[in-house]
């Protein structure tokens, strides 16, 4: 009901989206951020890496939680008005549910997207899994722009190398500002 109801999967998509966006192209600056301050180790990135991770995943869940209940009690209250009437229910029951969704999703996909930037610094050695990590995660960041071209029948190469582009701008930022 909660998902017909609330049209989820399209909120869940972005959600998704978002949230791994954040979470690859955060950890993506962390490693880039360790290497520019000349402290590129296994360590520091995996407990800096996995930190930054979990304060994204909380952040991103309770920001997208909190987002969607408020515009569930405006939406609500619309209606309310609209109908002159108090609605109560199973709307308000699936409206929480959503949120809840919503929540979830958005709080899982950058702990999901922190690991694969991560993964190759417990098999590598610092210099080579910096590298990987970086192909790697330009590779998600090309694969999700695609997907969502894919939705829309867009160019999906033009809409994979976006998001490229957006993780490529990232790393030189970060360069840039080392100086180096």
């Amino acid at each position: 009901m909660a998902v017909e109801m609330h049209d989820l999967l399209p909120i869940a998509r972005r959600y998704f989206v978002i949230g791994a966006f954040d979470g690859a192209l955060t950890i993506m600056g962390v490693i880039l951020g360790a290497y520019a301050a000349g402290e590129l180790t296994k360590n520091l990135v995996l407990v800096a890496g996995s930190a930054t991770g979990i304060a994204l995943s909380v952040s991103s869940a309770v920001g997208a939680y909190e987002a969607e209940r408020i515009e569930s009690v405006i939406q609500h209250r619309g209606l309310e008005r609209a109908m002159l009437s108090t609605v109560e229910g199973t709307r308000k029951e699936s409206a929480k549910i959503g949120n809840l969704a919503s929540a979830f999703v958005h709080g899982i996909a950058p702990l999901i997207a922190a690991l694969i930037p991560l993964t190759p610094f417990f098999f590598m050695p610092e210099l080579d899994a910096m590298v990987v990590a970086i192909v790697i995660t330009i590779a998600f960041l090309f694969v999700m722009g695609s997907y969502l071209g894919s939705l829309i029948k867009e160019m999906i190469f033009y809409t994979g190398l976006r998001f490229v582009a957006a993780g490529l701008i990232t790393a030189i930022i970060v360069f840039l500002l080392h100086g180096e």
